[in-house]
């Protein structure tokens, strides 16, 4: 996953005939601006507000800016990790388990505030406690893990509902956020650029 910064300076240099070999450097200067200006986007606003962010360090190790040159005008921001479900989260899309089924909270499981579960909770470590079982329910046939919360038999507690597939939402807004990210980074810092590329010029 990632996102190219890119332009076309030629057409910038046939017009400002004066100062085209100073140029690419005033457009790779301004790409990796954008580019930086979009690290920062991501790392601070729009991974938090995507994912519960246990680990602080992920997002700033997962995405890594590779700069431009005056030889090649491109910038990208990328995930130097290539985490796949990344990707999912940019599109939504359809979760595949790595078992027989995937584990889907129910009514009775407590998550925390955003959505996600404690490890202690997870479904493993559940079927380890007493009273907690896999089981197919009679109505629907839906499998569920269940928790017999009392000594009797019913009622039982809804811990998980477990099914062959599920349905990812679209929560990450990656490509929106980067592209007009990078767009406000290159009008405002474009004109710094290019008066840099000027006094360069007017001192050789």
């Amino acid at each position: 996953m990632n996102i190219n910064l890119t332009t076309n300076a030629s057409k910038v240099q046939k017009a400002i005939q004066g100062f085209s070999k100073q140029m690419p450097f005033a457009m790779a200067n301004t790409l990796n601006d954008a580019a930086f200006a979009v690290r920062k986007q991501i790392v601070e606003d729009t991974y938090p507000d995507a994912f519960t962010v246990r680990n602080p360090v992920l997002p700033k190790t997962m995405f890594r800016v590779e700069k431009a040159n005056k030889r090649k005008l491109q910038s990208a921001v990328f995930d130097r990790l290539k985490k796949d479900y990344m990707v999912t989260h940019t599109t939504g899309g359809i979760k595949t388990p790595r078992g027989s089924n995937i584990a889907i909270p129910a009514r009775d499981m407590k998550t925390r505030a955003r959505g996600g579960v404690t490890k202690a909770n997870r479904p493993r470590q559940l079927l380890n406690r007493k009273n907690v079982f896999k089981t197919t329910l009679r109505r629907s046939g839906q499998q569920a893990i269940v928790r017999r919360a009392t000594k009797k038999r019913y009622p039982l507690q809804m811990l998980y509902l477990l099914e062959p597939s599920g349905r990812i939402k679209k929560t990450f807004d990656f490509y929106e956020d980067a592209n007009s990210t990078a767009r406000r980074a290159m009008e405002k810092n474009f004109a710094k650029r290019f008066n840099q590329a000027k006094r360069t010029a007017r001192r050789r």
